[in-house]
């Protein structure tokens, strides 16, 4: 009978020590996280003009260059990343930004072929200086749900900010994951994140928050927006500040029985949207833009907006489109 009992208990363990080590496996990451904020210096390209009048700024969520079929279930080929790219990168060369923010970006994606778009995109926008921060490393991740053979394996992705000014420092700041997910959604899903960049122009200090806040509950999207508000009017009482990104918030967007997270931001006295809330500024989806996700706010008291807009002309290299904005340094 006790051997009976024993084989039961091993025939019953041996699955779940499986289970949990696969687990354990998948949901482990391929780095090291002290390489989670790293800067980069690229010596063949030459820095930005010294003391510019004014500076070009874009934020982009690149969507890891799948287009529209981001968050679908099938499987792609790399002619469509190798054209999406080539677009997005053609209408970003013909605005010759100073400083690039990126959202949904693959640093090295099962997804995208394994290639590192950071270095495609700045090499060929000859931008100088870089810095990322991941928020998404993991062997596995089982999304979409099916097919399985659609999984994505390993995924190391985030945002990152280009620029042709030096970056002299650059932090990950982790926001809060929903609270009400199960432990093994948080523990496979991305973290989100603010990126604080802090750009040397000219001798002058400018911050850049580089973010892309929570998709899916507007609870924690609330939470995470009044963070960043903080954050930017803290560092607003010293230096000029762009807050740039994905807030996955929209004024014309049903976000159930919670305030729209966006007004959050557009309340701040010490910041303001360089893009009006108008149709001419929606920017999801890129085919039929009906929202305003992506916003570049800036602070009036130290910075001023000489011009903004959308820019079409990235087409459907993302399900998003990017938004510029040429401000000057009061």
């Amino acid at each position: 009978m006790k051997n009976i009992l024993v084989a039961g208990a091993i025939a019953l363990g041996l699955p779940v020590v499986a289970l949990v080590g696969t687990f354990v496996y998948i949901s482990s990451p391929n780095g090291q996280v002290a390489d989670y904020d790293n800067l980069v210096t690229y010596e063949a390209h030459a820095p930005g003009a010294a003391n510019p009048e004014q500076l070009n700024v874009v934020s982009y969520n690149i969507g890891y260059l799948s287009g529209l079929t981001n968050q679908q279930a099938i499987e792609r080929d790399k002619a469509l990343f190798t054209s999406n790219q080539a677009t997005a990168v053609k209408a970003l060369g013909e605005l010759a930004p100073d400083i690039l923010a990126l959202q949904e970006i693959d640093f090295d994606a099962y997804r995208s072929f394994n290639l590192n778009q950071q270095y495609a995109v700045a090499a060929a926008l000859e931008m100088a200086f870089g810095a990322i921060a991941v928020n998404w490393d993991k062997r596995y991740v089982p999304f979409p749900y099916w097919p399985p053979q659609a999984h994505y394996k390993q995924v190391v992705s985030g945002q990152a900010v280009l620029s042709r000014y030096p970056i002299r420092r650059n932090e990950r700041l982790v926001l809060e994951k929903v609270p009400t997910n199960p432990f093994y959604y948080n523990a496979l899903y991305l973290d989100r994140v603010a990126q604080v960049t802090e750009i040397d122009v000219s001798g002058q200090t400018l911050i850049v928050i580089n973010v892309h806040l929570e998709a899916f509950d507007a609870p924690t999207r609330i939470r995470q927006t009044q963070v960043v508000r903080e954050l930017a009017e803290g560092y607003a009482e010293d230096y000029p500040v762009l807050l740039v990104g994905d807030f996955n918030s929209s004024l014309n967007r049903d976000e159930g029985d919670e305030p729209r997270s966006i007004g959050i931001l557009l309340d701040s006295p010490a910041l303001a949207s360089a893009l009006p809330a108008a149709p001419s500024s929606f920017t999801f989806p890129s085919d039929q833009p009906q929202y305003l996700l992506d916003y570049i706010f800036y602070t009036p008291a130290t910075l001023a907006v000489v011009e903004a807009g959308v820019v079409a002309e990235a087409a459907q290299a993302s399900d998003h489109l990017p938004v510029q904005a040429q401000v000057r340094l009061r």
